[in-house]
């Protein structure tokens, strides 16, 4: 399970995502649509660790990305 708790990330004073909460359930399919800007992949990055929120939490089975990035990384392909 991926759980997306109050995530934002901010680039100076722009945000580039605001507050996103979600969950992904195990066997789920999720897509990201949106126009060029809204924050699809920047979330992408957050949620596979290769850059950190600017405020709030990412868990993937329980364990905290930033906390835990080896065990996540374990866990996690991603093509972009």
């Amino acid at each position: 399970m991926i759980e997306i708790q109050n995530v934002s990330k901010r680039y100076g004073n722009k945000y580039a995502v605001k507050d996103v909460t979600f969950t992904i359930n195990k066997g789920e399919i999720l897509g990201f649509l949106g126009r060029n800007g809204a924050g699809k992949s920047t979330t992408m990055n957050m949620i596979t660790g290769y850059i950190s929120s600017s405020a709030g939490r990412i868990l993937l089975d329980g364990y905290d990305i930033l906390k835990n990035p080896r065990e996540v990384k374990r866990q996690i392909g991603y093509l972009p």
